[in-house]
């Protein structure tokens, strides 16, 4: 009996063993639920993030303010971030492009500070983070000056203690930008680097193509100018009752919209912003002879001989609502015999009895390439209905001219004083300003002169019978111009006289005049 009762334990015993065990967990049937996105991006370096609006707020504001007052923001806003990418690239400073959302920035004591923008009213945004203070939220128009105020531009760049954070600031709060960056390398953060896709819109196209801005593009247009123009200019110092220096220069040229299609356009600046673009080419010669030429040149202490004849390619690009005017151009030609001066000029004084036949042609600059860069910028001071101010600074380098420039110039009178301005719809670029048109110009400039081959000889070739050194060469020159001018529907007349300071040691100031004809449709 006792032997059966073991039995029937032992059978019983891991049944109730087992029962007394805990029953295991399983888990809830379905998908387990994913944490909530903490940031699109993460910031731990000093940076300046440049934030855009996604496309889901560019079409909300488009509909409410339409889409030629969207862009027109848009452009504003793109210049605004332009000049502080710029100035972030001299700095050091690591930038970054995105669109609205979550951002993380963690400063150097290991302080995490989340900001989003997904409920800002603003559509773009600038966040300055230095490493170490609160980034700032910024609107585009304070960038500038709380730039340099978050990442302390004025004071020395040395190694400090770091404080906590405090809280972000907001646009014009200026509490929280105190202490210096470090001064070990940043790394570079990578991001959407910012690319200008330009819109080039020429005489006859109807409508301007959709423009899609992002946090990687920025469209600006430029309007091919539809109207042409014939000139004619003629350039001689006997209106000033003289024969010496520049004595005769003629212009003759022509600008027409097709002009803007041609391959060297690459080389021409642009404004980066809405503007109305013009494009010309002409074809300059000009005449140098010494103070007198009716006896041989002395050879020293004087103006050699010297004539030059090039091809111009210009094109001026004007932005109105800025008040800034680019003009840059290429000349290609040659200086010397090859350009017909000393043929020119002797064949004018055989034709007139009164004058000399000119003496010492034949040790005038020799032969030699002219190629030459221009850079010419315009700010506009004032704009009324009937006058315009304008400084103007200039830079030439090359083998014929190599010089800066700076001065101001005006133009007053019943004609346009102004810049261009962007035409609402194309055909207003071709709107007439009136069947008269008359005023005065005027203009006064000081030029830094590096290099002058009229005076020094080419660049290349050495071989000159006479020619100046370059201590004997004026470094600083003035000059002044005033003329009138006067059209009538497509005519247009004008005359100018020019003074320009003594261009070497031992030379005397020159004028000259300009008689000006022009034709435009």
């Amino acid at each position: 009996m006792g032997r059966q009762i073991a039995q029937v334990l032992f059978l019983i015993l891991p049944l109730i063993i087992s029962c007394r065990q805990s029953v295991p967990v399983v888990p809830a049937s379905g998908p387990s639920a994913a944490p909530a996105k903490v940031a699109d991006r993460t910031f731990d370096q000093p940076v300046v993030v440049f934030i855009y609006p996604d496309n889901q707020r560019i079409d909300s504001i488009k509909s409410q303010i339409g889409a030629d007052r969207y862009f027109a923001l848009s452009d504003q806003r793109g210049a605004a971030f332009s000049k502080i990418r710029r100035l972030a690239g001299k700095e050091k400073v690591s930038t970054w492009s995105g669109i609205t959302g979550k951002y993380r920035f963690k400063t150097s004591d290991g302080t995490m500070i989340d900001i989003d923008l997904g409920t800002s009213r603003q559509l773009w945004n600038l966040i300055m983070f230095n490493g170490k203070d609160s980034p700032v939220i910024v609107n585009p128009d304070e960038a500038l000056q709380l730039f340099k105020k978050t990442f302390n531009l004025k004071k020395e760049r040395k190694r400090s203690s770091f404080s906590k954070p405090s809280p972000v600031s907001l646009p014009g709060d200026s509490s929280h930008f105190q202490t210096s960056f470090p001064d070990e390398p940043f790394e570079i953060i990578p991001g959407i680097r910012e690319t200008t896709l330009r819109l080039i819109v020429f005489p006859g196209q109807e409508s301007l193509p959709m423009r899609n801005e992002s946090e990687s593009i920025r469209v600006v247009t430029s309007f091919i100018s539809p109207n042409r123009r014939f000139w004619l200019e003629f350039d001689n110092d006997m209106f000033s009752n003289t024969d010496r220096y520049y004595t005769n220069g003629v212009v003759l040229g022509y600008s027409a919209p097709g002009l803007t299609s041609w391959k060297i356009n690459r080389l021409m600046l642009n404004r980066n912003n809405n503007s109305v673009v013009h494009s010309s080419i002409s074809l300059h010669h000009g005449m140098f002879t010494p103070l007198t030429t009716k006896e041989p040149p002395p050879m020293h202490d004087d103006r050699p001989y010297a004539s030059t004849l090039y091809l111009r390619y210009n094109q001026v690009s004007e932005d109105a609502g800025a008040g800034i005017m680019i003009v840059s151009a290429i000349e290609a030609g040659i200086i010397g015999d090859a350009a017909l001066g000393r043929l020119m000029q002797k064949t004018v004084h055989s034709g007139i009895p009164s004058n000399d036949e000119p003496q010492g042609w034949e040790t005038q600059i020799k032969n030699d390439l002219v190629l030459n860069y221009d850079i010419n910028f315009h700010k506009q001071l004032i704009n009324s209905r009937y006058t315009g101010v304008y400084a103007v600074g200039s830079i030439s380098a090359g083998t014929l001219y190599s010089n800066a420039t700076m001065g101001i110039n005006a133009i007053a009178g019943i004609c346009q004083t102004g810049l261009t301005p962007l035409p609402e719809e194309y055909d207003d670029l071709s709107a007439s300003t009136g069947n008269w048109q008359y005023g005065f110009t005027g203009g006064l400039e000081l030029r830094m002169v590096g290099y002058d081959a009229t005076l020094q000889g080419g660049l290349f070739n050495k071989n000159n019978i006479y020619a100046l050194k370059p201590g004997e060469i004026e470094r600083l020159v003035a000059a002044m111009h005033i003329g009138l001018f006067a059209g009538y529907k497509k005519l247009g007349l004008s005359i100018s006289q020019f003074y320009l300071s003594p261009e070497f040691k031992t030379g005397k100031q020159h004028f000259w005049g300009r008689v000006g004809l022009n034709y435009g449709w």
